[in-house]
């Protein structure tokens, strides 16, 4: 399975709509890959969230409203969007969308107010100031029943400040989702580090294979001096002039033996063999010349008919 950050953007869309569908019943979709409705219960009353998917989703975090409006600490105030939860405020590429709206529906489902029958939920444009404070109050639920003097002894000590925060649902629910980001980051570091020893070893093996090559081109290079040298040396041309050259040294060397025998410097006999050798000498080199000269011009003719 390949990591998230090798996903293209539609594909993280679209995953995150699945989880948007794996984590919550009764997801209704409003709008194509854009817009979703997340019916629920809370306190036997049906309420829904709508879910916008801006265009640039999942690189920016989603639009949450909820339906009735109510108050909670999560709302935005005089409106209907949800935008304290944990979730939304930590949101990154690599969160679940599913598990961001589970999560808000649970804490609707968990803090919702009691309302009577006969009362209404407030208009966002019309609250009063004591469903104000109840909102506020919402958030730590376990201060609705201290009185003053003990609401400032909190407010000068830090140790019960610390206490009270630690033991917060909603602060201990946003530990874990954090929690849950950084052994995410984590798990990417790993992979990455992975790829990286990945990598180095792929880029030694590509260095030794140009090594390799450049040893071989230094190898073909003094190769080929070699072949052009010896092709040089044996071109039929160059032994036709190299016989023809040898043919009349061979002439020269037999003229001054017989010059060296007219002149009485070298018996009769040393002159028969000597003079019989270079002549001969002479003689073969030359039909030898001879031969490759007709040759070499029979290769000349077919090669300017073709």
């Amino acid at each position: 399975m390949l990591p998230r950050q090798y996903y293209g953007e539609q594909e993280m869309r679209k995953r995150q709509i699945d989880t948007l569908k794996i984590f919550n019943d009764h997801v209704v979709e409003v709008k194509d890959n854009a817009e979703y409705r997340v019916e629920f219960i809370a306190d036997a009353k049906n309420m829904s969230l709508t879910v916008i998917l801006g265009p640039d989703f999942p690189n920016e975090k989603p639009t949450i409203f909820v339906n009735p409006p109510i108050p909670h600490p999560w709302i935005g105030e005089n409106s209907n969007q949800v935008i304290g939860a944990p979730g939304l405020l930590n949101y990154t590429l690599h969160s679940d969308l599913g598990r961001v709206v589970q999560a808000i529906i649970r804490e609707f489902q968990k803090s919702m107010p009691k309302l009577s029958n006969s009362e209404e939920v407030p208009k966002s444009n019309d609250v009063s100031p004591q469903a104000n404070f109840n909102v506020q109050s919402m958030m730590f639920p376990e201060l609705n029943d201290c009185c003053v003097e003990e609401l400032q002894e909190i407010l000068h000590n830090t140790d019960l400040q610390d206490k009270i925060i630690e033991v917060n649902p909603q602060l201990v629910e946003m530990d874990l989702e954090t929690e849950e980001l950084m052994n995410s980051i984590e798990n990417i570091a790993q992979e990455n580090i992975a790829k990286q020893q990945q990598l180095d070893d792929l880029k030694t093996e590509v260095i030794d294979r140009i090594s390799t090559i450049v040893q071989m081109k230094m190898n073909f290079e003094e190769l080929n001096r070699k072949h052009m040298k010896l092709a040089e040396m044996y071109d039929p041309h160059r032994i036709r002039d190299c016989l023809k050259e040898a043919a009349l040294k061979a002439d020269e060397e037999s003229e001054v033996i017989a010059e060296q025998f007219l002149t009485g410097n070298m018996p009769v006999e040393t002159f028969i063999a000597k003079f019989a050798e270079k002549r001969g000498l002479g003689q073969a080199r030359r039909a030898r010349e001879e031969r490759i000269a007709h040759q070499l011009a029979q290769l000349d003719r077919a090669t300017t008919k073709s």
